[in-house]
């Protein structure tokens, strides 16, 4: 499902913008016409005249693709930056490990949407491997059964049909959509009125509910011309007070009571770490960003890897003697493994997983490899974070507690056979963002449809708001916020987003500085010749 799209026409009428298409041109140099390059875009030109004549310092905390992105904007156009990053490496949530020869990615393992995406680009100037995978998926109902490809296939072209529904709804009447409602809520509606049997209606909500080289090509610029301080946790961050306005500063101190100051500071830290009150502000975060903070929430996702000696699941040439490869197996890259009450040991609650095969050579090519990925989400993914905390990933122990939760699912898939040993995993490893300090103990941002009961009346507040405040951060005082819950509505929670809010970051500073913008790499002054 992840690869599914579908073309703007088929949620806007001929002609329009939704509003999630200005707020990316308004976010992003990508998708700007030129007519708005040539004066770095109109949303520098709506904010304040800049200060003039100062050689300007910036602090970057954080060393991911927000604080990357935003260093690079900087050095390109002269300005002195300091990156500090708690971790011993660049990259934050995007990290890559060895797993039996291979490199697996810990972090993002999708591009979402091609259109204008920086992020490919990158990998295609850095010649990344690229896979398109086919947005076809294996389906397993609740008893262990595969749904039948013809009925699978009908109930996902529903799903679409209706998320491109939601779209247009969205787009036509947003202002008039209660915070309350969410997109299930929306589902459930429209499943009912498609006539579908009790049975479908199930399975249809059911399925509903379902990078290295390009990390240094983002750090480049940094590593070459910023200074960069690892192991450097930020616990505080502070504005001094002087009697004259342009002499204002931003102290920052690291738990070993290093300390900086900068003439601004740009703050990428992921959304749960600033919800855990990390660093401290001194003032406080205005009322709009502590109140955006807490409203808006942080995803539990996580990615379990389960190598075997080789990939059983594939079709021999032997197999299929006259037949194609779609018409022997129904699983090919996908598998969606619903509500499970096969087993009430390992999965009492059910839970839904996911699972992709990174073994076919007619999708991964030479990068292929006897691996599946799990993907897990939600209180799933907490139990099983919870049953690997403090344990060593090399240790018998973490081996057993991944292999027994997950051995009821790939013994699915076609050929399995336990008592032979191409079936039985070599190695496992699972993602552990939830037990991980510096990722906020999550992984991505996400939206919470409504506010909480103790919210108390009179306090309802739009959650596109709350990501505006966030945006804007604190410009006054020299604090500025990036990140993936900072980016363009339509990118929110991506890579993608957190690159273009880094790139919107810098080209504000710029322009509160009175710097135009050169893609050169040399700014100049504002007036100058």
């Amino acid at each position: 499902m992840e690869a599914k799209a579908h073309s703007k026409e088929s949620y806007t009428k001929p002609g329009q913008i939704s509003w999630m298409e200005q707020d990316l041109a308004d976010c992003s140099r990508d998708f700007r016409p030129l007519s708005q390059e040539q004066d770095a875009g109109r949303i520098l030109d709506r904010l304040p005249q800049a200060k003039e004549g100062k050689a300007l310092h910036v602090g970057v905390i954080g060393a991911g693709f927000a604080g990357l992105r935003c260093a690079e904007i900087l050095l390109d156009n002269g300005v002195q930056v300091t990156v500090l990053e708690a971790r011993n490496r660049l990259g934050g949530r995007v990290h890559q490990v060895d797993l039996l020869g291979h490199a697996v990615d810990m972090g993002p393992n999708w591009i979402h949407g091609t259109l204008n995406n920086p992020i490919l680009n990158l990998a295609k100037q850095t010649e990344t491997a690229l896979s398109a995978v086919e947005d076809s998926a294996c389906i397993f109902d609740q008893n262990g059964e595969v749904i039948s490809n013809d009925k699978a296939t009908e109930l996902l072209d529903l799903v679409w049909e209706i998320i491109r529904d939601a779209f247009k709804y969205s787009n036509e009447d947003c202002a008039n959509i209660s915070p309350e409602r969410s997109l299930k809520d929306f589902f459930t509606d429209q499943v009912s009125e498609k006539g579908l049997s009790e049975e479908d209606q199930m399975l249809l909500l059911q399925m509903a509910e379902i990078h290295a080289k390009i990390l240094y090509k983002v750090a480049d610029a940094a590593l070459k011309h910023a200074q960069i301080l690892f192991r450097t946790k930020v616990v505080n961050i502070e504005n001094t007070e002087t009697r004259a306005e342009d002499d204002r500063k931003v102290r920052v101190t690291s738990s070993e009571n290093q300390t900086w100051e900068f003439d601004d500071v740009v703050v990428t830290i992921p959304l749960g770490a600033l919800k855990c009150g990390t660093p401290k502000f001194n003032p406080p975060l205005s009322p709009a960003i502590t109140s955006a903070i807490q409203n808006t929430s942080y995803s539990r996702l996580e990615k379990v890897y389960i190598t075997f000696p080789n990939a059983f699941w594939e079709p021999l040439d032997s197999d299929t003697p006259n037949t194609s490869q779609s018409t022997t197996s129904p699983f090919q890259s996908f598998a969606n493994f619903l509500n499970p009450t096969y087993s009430p040991t390992s999965n009492p609650s059910s839970w839904s997983l996911e699972v992709n095969s990174l073994s076919n050579p007619s999708t991964f090519g030479s990068h292929a490899q006897p691996t599946l990925l799990f993907g897990i989400y939600g209180p799933c993914a907490t139990h099983i974070t919870a049953l690997i905390k403090g344990l060593s990933p090399s240790s018998a122990e973490y081996f057993s507690v991944i292999d027994d939760f997950f051995r009821p699912y790939y013994a699915l898939l076609p050929k399995y056979d336990a008592t032979k040993p191409e079936c039985r995993p070599l190695a496992v490893l699972a993602t552990n963002w939830q037990n991980d300090e510096f990722a906020g103990f999550g992984s991505y941002m996400n939206f919470k449809n409504s506010l909480e009961p103790n919210d108390g009346e009179g306090t309802e507040s739009r959650l596109d708001d709350d990501i505006r405040a966030l945006r804007k951060g604190m410009p006054e005082r020299g604090i500025w916020l990036a990140g993936d819950h900072t980016a363009p509505f339509v990118a929110l929670g991506t890579l993608t987003g957190a690159y273009w809010s880094g790139e919107l970051v810098g080209m504000r500073i710029l322009k509160e500085y009175g710097m135009s913008l050169s893609k050169g790499g040399n700014s100049k002054e504002a007036g100058d010749a």
